[in-house]
This record gives C-alpha cells, structure tokens and sequence, in this order.
C-alpha cells in the first residue's frame, strides 16, 4: 500500500511540475504575466497611438485580467525611427512601428505601394498591402525576423504649395519638391522636378522659406503638422503613397499562450490594417476643410488630366519592376496583383 501511495504521489507531483513548466514558456494553459513595450516615432497624440494601440493594449489588459500590460514609448523614445525595426528584431521593444522607407533596400518587395496611382485612400493602399503580404512568400520572407501585426499606409501624397499652381507635369520643371523616399525621388526627376529629402518636421518652414517650392505630402499633414496655414495650391493626383509596418519580436510572440495568441491575431491583421489606414484618411478630411477655410485652392485632376502625369511616369513603374527583377523578386507579378487589388478592395 506505501508503495503504492508513493507512486501516485510521484505521478501527481510530475503532472504539477510539467503543467507549471508549460505554464512557464507560454505552450499551453493560461499563460504568465507580460509587459508588452510598444514603440513608435510619431508623436504621443497622434491616433496611431490613442485610438490603434492602446485599443489593442487596453483589450489585451482586460480579457487577460491584467496578466498582460502594456506601455507606450512614442517619438522615438527609445531609438529613432530607422531602428524601430531592429528594434522589434532584437526585443528592446516587444512591439514597433515605423515607415518601411526608413530602411530602404530592406524591404524592395513593399515599395510597390510607392508606384504613382495604385492606393486611392489609405484605408485602400493598406488593403492592397495586407493581402498582398498574404499572397506573396517574398514579401512574407522580407519579415521573417518579425511577426508582423499589421501592415498599413498613409494617405496617397500630393503636391502642396504656396506660389506654384500645379495642374501639368510642366508646372513641375525645375522646381525644389520635397520627397517622401528614394522612389519618390524618381517619380519626380522623371516630371522634370528637383527632388529634395527631408524630415516631414522640417517641411512647413522650408515651404514657407522657399527652400523648397512644392512638398509632396499627404493631405493629413494640412492637419497634423498645421500645412493648412501656409498652403495655397493643393494637386490631387494621388502621385505615391508611404507604407508602415507594425511589428512583434518573436520570441516575445512565442512565449504568449495560444490562448493569448489567438487573443492577440483578433486585434490584428486585415481589419485592423484598414483602420490603422482610415486614422490618416479622417486626418486627412480635416485637413483638407481646414485648408479650403483658410482659402486654398484644390486642383483635384480628373482622368483625363492625369493622362501626361501617367505617360510621364510609365518609366518609373517599369523601372521598379525592372530592379525587383534583377534581385530575385517577381516584381510584375507583384505589380499586375497590386492592381487587380487596386478595384477588388474598393468600397
């Protein structure tokens, strides 16, 4: 009888220890405590921060009871924005979020959203983003130090200015534009534009200086970085737009319960892409009504006026399909899929 009240002990005491042991690495039960570190460059107030992540984190804190906390450390905090990435890679950040373009060359598969023309919105370029990470394995591989959470992209950029009325490729000749990445270098060299790179904090007193003559921006700038004082001409063309990640070190992925993990991929993925999208969008509409109450002029260019801009440009597209190419990638693939996405995501 002792000994066989000594193995059912032992047996009861290796099931407890191998449960707390699982409980441990996050394989299975309820999963232990976390305080997930969340960074960003933008600024604290911005809605990325109050309405996208601390939605996820405070939704995360509630349905765990608390296990799971979070912090936020924006305006590059804890690193600028190219580290953001390296950031997530490395664990001196759980959670990261910066714009692709700030590593360039790291990531050539996704600056097919940089192409003149494809997004219409923000909530659309980030649809065609999302599923075009499904769909491809390249894009996919681009990430494979991460787990990416969602993927998104502001609004398309336009042409702002405060003394030059853009309606043709011809009114770009010669001018300063401010550029948004290297590609959108080249769709301004091939409108006969000198490209200028700079920080979109620099960009209002450089416009209202004359540094530069035209910025290439999203409308939400009108808003967030008050472009609606100095502005007086304003060409809708839709001419790049600039795509962001939002990203999770792995090990901090893999040592989440699946409970907490499916918890998790329910506050991520498509859905919250397009909302991560429609943040710029809503910013851009203010800015937009703040801009025509302060009295300037929208140049919103129809198709047929886009007509030059698209010849003008038919270099650049075949020109990134062409490098996508030369390194392994299967650049028109990408392309000819970004397209069918361009009408298949549509409202």
């Amino acid at each position: 009888m002792k000994r066989l009240l000594v193995v059912i002990t032992s047996l009861l005491l290796m099931t407890l220890l191998s449960a707390c042991v699982e409980s441990a690495d996050g394989s299975s039960g309820e999963g232990g405590e976390q305080n997930l570190v969340i960074s960003h460059f933008l600024p604290g107030q911005h809605p990325i921060q109050t309405q996208v992540f601390e939605d996820i984190g405070s939704t995360m804190n509630e349905e765990t009871d608390g296990r799971i906390t979070y912090e936020l450390y924006p305006a590059n905090a804890l690193g600028d924005a190219g580290s953001q990435y390296d950031m997530a890679v490395t664990g001196e950040a759980d959670i990261a979020l910066s714009v692709y373009g700030y590593t360039p060359g790291r990531f050539p598969s996704v600056s097919v959203l940089e192409l003149p023309f494809l997004a219409e919105t923000a909530e659309h370029g980030s649809k065609i983003l999302w599923n075009l990470y499904k769909e491809f394995p390249e894009i996919q591989e681009e990430h494979n130090e991460t787990e990416p959470l969602f993927l998104f992209t502001a609004e398309p950029a336009q042409l702002i200015s405060i003394d030059h009325k853009i309606e043709s490729p011809e009114d770009l000749e010669g001018l300063r534009v401010r550029s948004p990445s290297p590609l959108g270098n080249k769709i301004l060299e091939s409108l006969g534009a000198a490209p200028v790179s700079m920080p979109m904090g620099d960009v209002y007193e450089a416009l209202e200086r004359g540094t530069v003559d035209v910025a290439m921006v999203p409308l939400e700038t009108l808003y967030n970085y008050s472009f609606h004082e100095i502005a007086k001409y304003i060409t809708v063309g839709n001419f790049s737009a600039t795509p962001f990640f939002s990203v999770m070190n792995k090990d901090t992925y893999n040592n989440l319960s699946e409970s907490d993990q499916e918890l998790l991929k329910g506050l991520v993925g498509e859905e919250r892409s397009a909302e991560a999208g429609r943040v710029f969008d809503v910013d851009g509409q203010k800015g937009k009504e703040l801009a025509k109450e302060n009295g300037a002029e929208f140049i919103e260019l129809t198709d047929e006026q886009l007509k030059p801009w698209k010849d003008a440009l038919k270099d650049v597209t075949q020109g990134w399909i062409q490098d996508m190419e030369k390194e392994g990638l299967p650049g028109q693939e990408i392309y000819e899929r970004a397209k069918e996405l361009k009408e298949e995501v549509k409202e």
